[in-house]
């Protein structure tokens, strides 16, 4: 029967959801004082198990104020636009 192992820490989760592995292992090595094979190993484990999803359509506007107003402001240039070719 398999060792059910300890939680990963939350900042070690948060680098991996940023896309940052490295620096999760580094975390990980840190926290639970464990060597960089088995952090390594650790990290892969969780990863398998829990595969990174990527962000698409709106949830990537709801993850950033600056691409959310970038994207604002082409839709009212696009509008402007749209209102001097009509007009």
């Amino acid at each position: 029967m398999p060792a059910i192992e300890d939680p990963l820490p939350r900042d070690v989760l948060l680098a991996l959801q940023e896309d940052r592995r490295t620096e999760a292992i580094v975390l990980l090595r840190m926290r639970k004082g464990i060597s960089e094979d088995e952090a390594e190993a650790r990290i892969d484990r969780y990863l398998e198990e829990n595969p990174p999803t990527r962000l698409r359509g709106a949830g990537i506007i709801a993850r950033s104020k600056l691409n959310a107003l970038i994207w604002l402001g082409l839709i009212v240039m696009m509008a402007l636009v749209y209102l001097l070719l009509v007009s």
